[in-house]
């Protein structure tokens, strides 16, 4: 059974508690031995990619590629067999360019979490500490081997709908009817 190993980036020292709380709060969504256990492996500090304003501040945030290849290199160059979590305080945006009519445009995007079987980063930048762990739980829920798509936070393993620790909340409709469906089928 594999462990998550977290990095903490660019977080508080005073975070590191709540942000293993959150993991653990995270992966109560999920059947029992889901994974063995959640390290805390170190507190990262890197300096940012591109500065955002939102709502009249400015933010330091981090591009999506750079970050997930930074977590990477740490994760070969150190050995580690277990998924790497980068979590976040700080914004992640991923850049999509796009072709509009007769000219190239570009857009960013907000990234509250990615995970696959390797590595995963989570932000947490305007997550209130409940849906939090809906943000944790959703990337999780892609390592266990589901497709990803464009909703935040969405309902996107089957079992989490018999547990009873599921709020529905905050959660995706469309994987909601359909893992309602699934439940129906089974």
């Amino acid at each position: 059974m594999r462990s998550i190993d977290i990095l903490l980036v660019n977080g508080e020292p005073e975070n590191e508690r709540d942000v293993i709380r959150i993991v653990e709060d995270a992966s109560n969504f999920f059947p029992i031995e889901t994974w063995g256990d959640v390290k805390y492996l170190a507190k990262l500090m890197l300096e940012h990619d591109v500065t955002i304003a939102t709502g009249g501040e400015s933010f330091g945030a981090f591009l999506f590629e750079k970050l997930t290849k930074r977590i990477g290199r740490i994760k070969r160059s150190n050995k580690l067999t277990n998924l790497l979590l980068g979590i976040t305080p700080d914004p992640i945006i991923a850049v999509y360019y796009f072709l509009d009519g007769r000219r190239f445009r570009r857009t960013l995007h907000l990234v509250h979490d990615y995970v696959d079987e390797r590595i995963g980063v989570v932000s947490l930048f305007r997550v209130n500490e409940e849906s939090s762990s809906k943000v944790v739980a959703h990337g999780l829920g892609h390592n266990r081997g589901l497709r990803h798509h464009l909703e935040p936070i969405d309902l996107m393993y089957t079992e989490l709908l018999r547990t009873s620790t599921l709020q529905v909340e905050g959660f995706c409709k469309v994987c909601v009817r359909k893992l309602t469906e699934d439940r129906k089928n089974t």
